[in-house]
């Protein structure tokens, strides 16, 4: 990753208010609406309760499990919110979490008994201290902490908040998203919402030249991933491919179409209902009893989740097949051209070699001949490749690699909307 210019700026917070360095969001139309990736899975989960908390503004009850997530996330800002290492002490960083922890009661917190509060307590220091010996001595510094956008595109000003984003040159960046809930298998939904705006966002490009001194046309998120502080578990994920980002895109619009025109129909369930704070609001309950309706027989359940999952994939395969016929349209006529240009879009057109080994049995010999087998990491295209460049690989060696490898051309078409 290439370092950063110097600057007096102060680094941006992390995970709580965005910091003075941060850039300013954007000016809101009036004529636009609001929207933002919690505001979408709030509506998904139930769209009475997004009602009753966005439309009537009614205040839910204090949860513990974010007041505990908001120490842990204080303390890990300022791990890394330094101008220059070296970076705080194991120490310095529990005493901030202590410091964030006392400024609320167990009762404003959301706790009800003590004895949780305080165990939540020694499980966030211990939860700190793991994570800085699990890092000792690779620590970072981050492009941009806890990066504010708001972004206008269909209508919309869609706002994120990503906790760490790191550059990795050329125009690439990777997300990181910290967790400290249960460790659950998570959808990338959050992650496709911070590719999209993130890609859109020409504050982000500014700041990139700012910082970096690269001046870059368009930015690409590379790589995205979901960091599980309790038990250490990265959960990565590769950028998403335009079609897919188009199905969940057509998604968010149909949720926003749908808040505009105010509809707000309850949407009960065991998940939806078991700690919602509106239950005395709610038609499905009356003074406190639940009425819930009859339960949909499982099998039908399943059959309805196995329909609008192959309808999805239906669409992206679809969506996919199309993206990849215009792909080569584009590559057959663009006759070298590194910039293409459409009435609403730009295409950089990147020019990639690709090696590729179909002979996996010769390969492997090869690699056994000359003991390489270990150093290929187990036959990685990425490694094997390396291997041919390799002063430290015997001559041979790489004369047969070469011999046995296919080299062709990818391309790599990158679309920027005009202004």
């Amino acid at each position: 990753m290439k370092k950063p210019k110097k600057t007096e700026d102060p680094a941006p917070g992390l995970f709580g208010a965005a910091s003075t360095s941060a850039p300013e969001p954007q000016k809101r139309s009036k004529c636009f609406f609001s929207f933002s990736y919690s505001k979408m899975a709030l509506y998904e989960e139930c769209p009475l309760k997004y009602k009753f908390k966005y439309v009537d503004k009614i205040k839910e009850e204090p949860k513990y499990y974010f007041a505990f997530g908001h120490s842990i996330h204080h303390a890990l800002e300022f791990l890394y919110a330094v101008k220059a290492p070296p970076f705080p002490a194991v120490g310095e960083v529990l005493e901030a979490f202590r410091k964030d922890w006392n400024l609320k009661s167990c009762l404003e917190k959301g706790y009800k008994d003590p004895a949780k509060a305080d165990g939540d307590y020694q499980k966030g220091l211990e939860m700190l201290s793991a994570y800085y010996r699990h890092h000792d001595g690779r620590f970072k510094l981050p492009f941009l902490l806890e990066y504010g956008a708001d972004v206008e595109v269909d209508g919309m000003v869609v706002r994120i908040i990503a906790d760490k984003i790191e550059y990795l040159g050329k125009g690439e960046l990777a997300l990181v998203d910290y967790k400290t809930g249960k460790d659950v298998r998570r959808r990338p939904d959050q992650l496709h919402m911070y590719q999209k705006i993130c890609e859109l966002d020409p504050r982000l490009r500014e700041r990139v030249h700012e910082v970096y001194g690269d001046k870059v046309p368009v930015l690409r998120i590379k790589q995205m991933l979901y960091y599980h502080v309790p038990t250490l578990k990265e959960y990565a994920f590769d950028r998403a491919e335009d079609a897919e980002i188009g199905v969940f895109w057509e998604r968010a619009l149909g949720v926003a179409e749908n808040i505009r025109a105010a509809r707000f129909d309850p949407s009960p369930g065991e998940r939806q209902c078991a700690w919602c704070d509106y239950k005395k609001l709610c038609p499905h309950f009356c003074g406190g009893e639940e009425r819930r309706p009859a339960a949909a027989p499982e099998a039908e359940a399943v059959g309805e989740l196995v329909d609008s999952y192959g309808r999805l994939r239906e669409k992206l395969d679809e969506m996919s097949a199309r993206a990849e016929e215009l792909k080569a349209r584009i590559i057959s006529l663009a006759d070298g051209a590194e910039v293409l240009a459409g009435k609403e879009y730009e295409l950089n057109i990147k020019r990639v070699e690709k090696t590729e080994f179909r002979n996996r049995e010769a390969v492997i010999a090869a690699l056994n001949e000359f003991d390489l087998y270990q150093k290929a990491l187990g036959l990685t295209i990425k490694n094997i490749t390396a291997l041919m460049s390799d002063p430290s690989v015997p001559e041979a060696a790489r004369e047969k690699l070469l011999r046995l490898a296919g080299k062709s051309r990818v391309f790599d078409l990158i679309p920027r909307k005009k202004t």
